[in-house]
């Protein structure tokens, strides 16, 4: 992926705020009417993904307008924990992409080598704020 590319894909996946309440938040993804049809049915690792993060509960993606519902105990975690995760997640999507460690591995097993990615995201964001 070079630069012109990655820089579209962050573009695209930085979510803008359109509703934001005490736990309670709405993001849209720019771009999101360009997602083709086979994107789809992997949307629900949007969903997967976001909980992953301490204190979310809930996530609701609404594929057709590009929005993602976050419900969350906002005594655990806030707005903006929330954005920094999204930023990290894309972060690192974007670096198994460059080391071609997904090339050779099916669905699953790329899912769960990204959900050990983050989780080590995870512990490495708890430490810092120790």
């Amino acid at each position: 992926m070079n630069i012109v590319g990655e820089t579209f894909l962050r573009h695209c996946l930085k979510p803008r705020v359109e509703c934001d309440l005490p736990g309670r938040l709405r993001m849209r993804f720019r771009h999101s009417e360009q997602f083709s049809k086979e994107a789809l049915p992997y949307l629900h690792y949007v969903q997967d993904v976001l909980t992953m993060l301490p204190g979310v509960t809930d996530v609701t993606v609404n594929a057709r307008i590009g929005t993602a519902l976050v419900r969350y105990d906002a005594e655990a975690v806030g707005t903006r924990d929330i954005l920094r995760w999204v930023d990290t997640v894309v972060d690192e999507g974007i670096r198994i992409f460059k080391e071609d460690a997904w090339q050779d591995k099916g669905e699953g097993e790329l899912a769960e080598l990204a959900r050990e990615r983050l989780l080590l995201r995870l512990s490495q964001q708890k430490e810092r704020k120790l």
